[in-house]
């Protein structure tokens, strides 16, 4: 199957409500909750031109959310984890994710050997 660059930047351009995101991701309302209260996903930023009060916004999520809570799915549905271990198991994704991209960053600055003609 090969993704079109039309195909990327439409679903990048899309927002999910919070209803929206549970579904596609199949994790449980409960579940998805916890996860956006401590910040292991988060929602789009509210637009400060808004006039509507705090309480009637809702929460809205990019593709990335969606990317995020369909990860937390598998390993939770894989290895069987409850929230706060999920939490925890999601961190430390992200942090091999980081490390492994300052690597790469750094490997690339390395000089390279030529090889020699024999």
């Amino acid at each position: 199957m090969r993704v079109e660059l039309t195909e990327v930047i439409w679903l990048e351009q899309q927002v999910l409500t919070f209803a929206e995101l549970a579904e596609l991701s199949g994790l449980p309302a409960s579940v998805l909750e916890e996860l956006v209260q401590a910040g292991a996903i988060a929602p789009l930023p509210a637009g400060s031109d808004r006039d509507v009060s705090a309480a009637a916004q809702v929460a809205q999520f990019s593709a990335a959310a969606l990317a995020v809570a369909r990860h937390a799915r598998g390993l939770r549905e894989d290895f069987e984890l409850d929230t706060p271990a999920l939490l925890l198991v999601l961190g430390l994704c992200d942090r091999v994710s980081e490390l492994t991209a300052r690597l790469r960053e750094l490997q690339a600055k390395l000089p390279r050997r030529v090889p020699s003609g024999r």
